[in-house]
């Protein structure tokens, strides 16, 4: 039997994990040519498969059968067997609104605007009118031929104060052109849910703008995991079967996924506790500093007497974003790397950020061009502690006098209230 993924660049996909661990087939990944995938489906050797872009509405002809909500949607995600026909369908549907949900996003009288004009975006206008929004609105670069309500990006701002719920389908922010998004959420003063369908990153620029502004929010991941277990229920003839697989699923990629990100004072132990964690998770330890040493081939010190703390920081910045679009890391900061916004962004996008706390009687000084003694370090806490205290998701207490042995489990315990 062959089951997967059709598509035409699947080298990031997580389909394969998803669709495995259920334990019932092996799944595989074909990423095709438009002529390659129509030769594929045409052959008919295979027992189920999942379509993803840009193929979603191509394989339409192919299919013998297409489901009631997959021709009203315009776009089908799923094919899988039916009284010995081939049956397109669509699961998308299914996983947004589980991702919704699950997020406690409600469309019921509210007007949503949905970023994108392709098949995702297809599948979220018809979502969200079965679930009762009053207005539908879809933003495009392009004139669409379709029955809903239209606007350019450039003629947002004519009605940004009516959205209620925002949906992005469009790849804009996805790795590894992260940290971009086509509108800014601060122009819609009555948002009150965002939906953003990508999931590498964890966070794109328009959900960490949610978070800041407190806005009720979810990534695609649900979503993803969701129309994955509906399809599998498809494949194997029971519909509905695996859907209390999602939650265990979500949790198991969300802990793969994410970077752990230690923020606090020079000298704290930061890198010595991210050493630990990497052992400990089996995730690949990273250094900001020592990357940036290895990149400028010289020591920090040499960097602050030639560059002066402007040049430092602006290598800081570049560590920061190139490590923090990267997935499954430990990563150790520098002490003042989280006092830019821009860098807590980058790291934040896929990680949890850790503030390691520590006496600063305690803090280690040699070495360090900006806190050569306790005083100057004390006066430098007092400035930092409230970007550390802003920036961080949890806090760890690291005593300095404990051994190793006693620090590592100290780490274990702290990594199940994760």
């Amino acid at each position: 039997m062959t089951f997967g993924l059709i598509g035409k660049t699947l080298a990031h996909s997580y389909s394969k994990e998803i669709h495995e661990s259920l334990g019932k087939y092996e799944y595989e990944l074909f990423s095709l040519s438009p002529e390659e995938m129509k030769e594929f489906i045409e052959k008919r050797d295979f027992s189920g498969l999942n379509i993803t872009i840009p193929y979603k509405k191509d394989v339409i002809p192919l299919c013998d059968h297409i489901s009631e909500l997959a021709e009203k949607i315009g776009a089908v995600n799923t094919l899988y067997w039916k009284e010995g026909k081939l049956t397109g369908h669509n699961t998308d549907y299914e996983g947004f609104l589980y991702a919704a949900q699950r997020a406690g996003i409600s469309f019921e009288n509210k007007t949503v605007l949905i970023l994108g004009s392709g098949g995702t975006s297809l599948m979220a206008r018809y979502a969200a009118g079965d679930k009762g929004a009053k207005r539908i609105i879809i933003a495009s670069r392009r004139k669409t031929d379709t029955d809903f309500e239209t606007v350019s990006y450039e003629d947002l701002s004519n009605i940004s104060d009516e959205i209620d719920v925002i949906v992005n389908t469009t790849p804009v922010g996805t790795f590894p052109n992260n940290l971009q998004s086509v509108i800014s959420l601060y122009d819609f003063k009555s948002c009150e849910a965002v939906i953003d369908v990508i999931y590498n990153p964890f966070k794109t620029k328009l959900l960490l703008d949610a978070e800041k502004l407190d806005i009720r929010h979810t990534n695609g991941l649900p979503m993803l995991v969701a129309q994955a277990t509906a399809a599998a229920g498809y494949f194997l003839k029971s519909p509905g079967d695996f859907e209390g697989e999602n939650e265990k699923i979500i949790s198991s990629l969300e802990k793969q996924i994410r970077n752990i990100v230690l923020i606090g004072m020079p000298g704290c132990g930061k890198s010595t506790i991210g050493k630990i964690l990497s052992s400990i998770t089996g995730k690949a330890f990273v250094d900001l500093d020592e990357e940036i040493i290895r990149d400028a081939g010289i020591s920090i010190p040499e960097i602050f007497e030639k560059e002066g703390e402007e040049g430092f920081r602006r290598r800081e910045s570049a560590a920061a974003q190139r490590f923090g679009k990267e997935k499954g890391l430990v990563i150790a900061t520098g002490g003042g790397t989280v006092l830019k916004e821009e860098n807590v962004d980058a790291l934040r996008q896929n990680g949890i950020l850790i503030y390691v706390k520590r006496n600063a009687n305690t803090l280690a000084t040699k070495g360090r061009p900006l806190s050569k003694d306790l005083e100057t370090l004390k006066k430098m806490e007092k400035e930092r502690l409230p970007y550390y205290r802003t920036a961080a998701d949890i806090t760890f207490n690291n005593v300095r006098s404990q051994s190793k042995g006693k620090l590592t489990g100290d780490l274990e315990k702290f990594l199940k209230r994760l």
